[in-house]
């Protein structure tokens, strides 16, 4: 496979073909973290669903099974507890407690005995609507420093088909829509909302605007952030910073408002209230399915990223992050860290997992990271990421400046590669808000770079852009870079969500905008003209939807996810079918394998260019 398959995006084939020139005469780059799996009884049969330390150092895990395991610092696992309805989320508060987020309330499970099981159940919340719905999940679970547990409650699925009675539920069913019908709704009270918990059990709404929060994370200094799930009103997963009060973009929630009023309800005042990610993960470069997200508070143990967040994504991918306060509002950058089924360079031992949403740092500095199957695919599994003391070649951070922004590396960058303006490559992008299953990358533009500021030491440089505006996503790429000893970077990509400006402007909807009335889908004479186009381009123009929206499901091999994203590179009976035949499925999604519908994402031009590159990369005919 050529080494450019690690960028998950390239904007023109010139860039591409000077990537890989450039890494082809590169060094081996060394290693930095090795990836272990952690051994588990047979009796643990997986779907890891909630990972924790103990204050003595002892590993907590729940599984979607139902299951609490202890697993002592000498390896030996134990049984705390089972029948629990789906658990999501651990606060470990010592050996003998447990508090646990499942289904329908927060329990406490305590070992009274000393026998090693829990013996009572406590339960705390569940002042939330449940039904049979399989889809109504609590996420969680944090503990702030007075004590208090917060955590989401996810929105019901229309996938279940069963119809749902008021005599079957607890809490008052309420089936109104709110705007247009969605894949989610909250037809029960507090689905879709943040809450936080008090130890006598009393449950105080935060904030709503939720879909499906996968991971809810708590900061070292106390501030609560989520990441929430692609989907309708949802353009990408993200880091959500999340204060009282607010309005996080899905509309299902607001029902349970007090003195909201959906009769005279709009989708522009929804916008006008939308709080977007601090941080956005662009939906395909940055994974599909976000989880829990953890600090970096290891004091260098865990490598030059202290004080980051690190986020697993279902699709073999573990996200980093990086946050700064700009007028009083919290956003920030994102990189690749850990990558899909290809080794990344900078690691050795075993490939990550999918799935791997659940993450923990260990007492010694590790990254414990748990993997559940289901959902459409995924694997089992429990894995560690160590590091072995040498520095890979990254990008450590972005930050906003007056007039652009200041990358630095963690490692000293050459010095005639640093200074070239022409090393650096800016540009931006946002999304509509709508309705519809996620969104297309709207309104983007390369950003002209004016100048080049090298710091004296090589470790950062200055970047000074023409037009630096708020209410975009800015990918800023240095594919080209070089370190003092001649190494690429690992991850030359990062994405920093712009939503303020240091003098304070900022955009309505942040990185969204209203779809314009005079928007339409492109006409079939524009349609046509990809075909028409030359057969270089159309595969360029396939290459690049792939990489922005494919690839973080079927992988930059294209061997996809076992039991769930098609293996294109080993299975040619994938694309056998006809071309109409994986068009529609392209634009309408497989519910059975968790591909959601890309049909207003995408338009039929760029669904024909991909095909197109399918078949060209990895077999099952030529140009349509």
């Amino acid at each position: 496979m050529k080494r450019v398959s690690r960028f998950p995006r390239l904007v023109r084939a010139a860039a591409l073909a000077a990537v890989v020139a450039g890494l082809a005469a590169a060094p081996a780059l060394r290693a930095g973290y090795r990836i272990e799996n952690v051994p588990r009884p047979a009796e643990l049969r997986g779907g890891i669903s909630a990972v924790a330390f103990t204050p003595t150092g002892t590993l907590v895990v729940a599984t979607r099974y139902g299951e609490i395991w202890l697993r002592a610092p000498d390896g030996a696992w134990r049984c705390f507890a089972r029948g629990l309805n789906e658990p999501l989320g651990l606060v470990a508060e010592s050996d003998r407690v447990v508090y646990v987020a499942h289904r329908p309330e927060l329990l406490k499970c305590a070992d009274t005995d000393g026998d090693g099981r829990a013996e009572t159940f406590d339960a705390l919340g569940g002042q939330w609507g449940i039904s049979h719905n399989y889809h109504e999940f609590f996420f969680g679970l944090r503990r702030d420093a007075a004590g208090d547990f917060l955590g989401v409650i996810g929105l019901t699925s229309l996938g279940d088909k069963l119809a749902i009675k008021q005599n079957e539920v607890r809490g008052t069913l309420d089936a109104r829509p709110i705007l247009e019908t969605a894949g989610h709704h909250a037809d029960l009270p507090y689905r879709g909302w943040a809450v936080k918990i008090g130890a006598d059990g009393k449950l105080v709404p935060l904030a709503t605007g939720f879909r499906q929060a996968n991971g809810v994370g708590l900061s070292p200094t106390g501030e609560l952030f989520v990441n929430d799930n692609q989907g309708e009103y949802k353009p990408s997963c993200g880091l959500l910073h999340v204060a009282p009060g607010d309005f996080h973009g899905h509309v299902a929630g607001l029902k349970w408002e007090p003195g909201f009023d959906p009769a005279t309800f709009t989708t522009e005042q929804a916008w006008r209230r939308y709080k977007g990610p601090a941080v956005v993960f662009p939906h395909g470069a940055m994974g599909v399915s976000g989880g829990e997200p953890v600090w970096d508070t290891t004091g260098g143990r865990f490598g030059p990223f202290a004080g980051q967040v690190f986020a697993g994504d279902y699709t073999r991918l573990v996200v980093r992050a990086s946050l700064e306060q700009v007028a009083g509002t919290w956003q920030g950058a994102c990189y690749p860290f850990l990558g899909r089924n290809e080794t990344a360079p900078f690691t050795t031992g075993e490939k990550l997992l999918a799935g791997a949403m659940r993450a923990a740092f260990a007492p010694d500095g590790s990254l414990v990271l748990g993997a559940t199957g289901g959902w459409g695919a995924g694997a089992d599994g429990l894995q560690r990421v160590v590091f072995d003391g040498t520095v890979p070649a990254e990008i450590r951070e972005v930050t906003l400046t007056d007039r652009g922004f200041r990358v630095t590396f963690t490692q000293p960058m050459s010095a005639a590669t640093l200074a070239a303006a022409a090393n650096f490559s800016v540009n931006r992008f946002r999304y509509l808000y709508q309705h519809k299953y996620g969104s297309p990358w709207v309104d983007e533009a390369r950003v002209a770079i004016t100048a080049v500021r090298p710091a004296a030491d090589g470790r950062a440089a200055e970047l000074e852009v023409a037009d630096l505006a708020p209410g975009f996503v800015y990918e800023l790429s240095v594919a080209a870079l070089r370190t003092a000893g001649g190494e690429p970077l690992a991850n030359p990509l990062a994405y920093y969500t712009a939503n303020r400006l240091r003098d304070g402007r900022r955009a309505i909807g942040d990185t969204t905008r209203l779809p314009r009335a005079d928007e339409k889908a492109p006409t079939a004479k524009e349609e046509a003209a990809v075909n028409t186009t030359s057969a270089a381009a159309l595969l360029a123009a396939g290459e690049k939807v792939y990489r922005l929206y494919c690839v973080a499901c079927h992988q930059p091999d294209g061997r996809g996810i076992p039991g769930g994203a098609a293996n294109f590179r080993d299975d040619k009976t994938r694309l056998a079918k006809s071309d109409a035949d994986l068009l529609k499925v392209i634009a309408d999604g497989n519910d059975q394998k968790g591909m959601p519908a890309f049909g207003a994402i995408v338009t039929a031009g760029q669904r024909r260019a991909v095909l197109a590159y399918l078949r060209a990369e990895f077999g099952g005919g030529g140009r349509q």
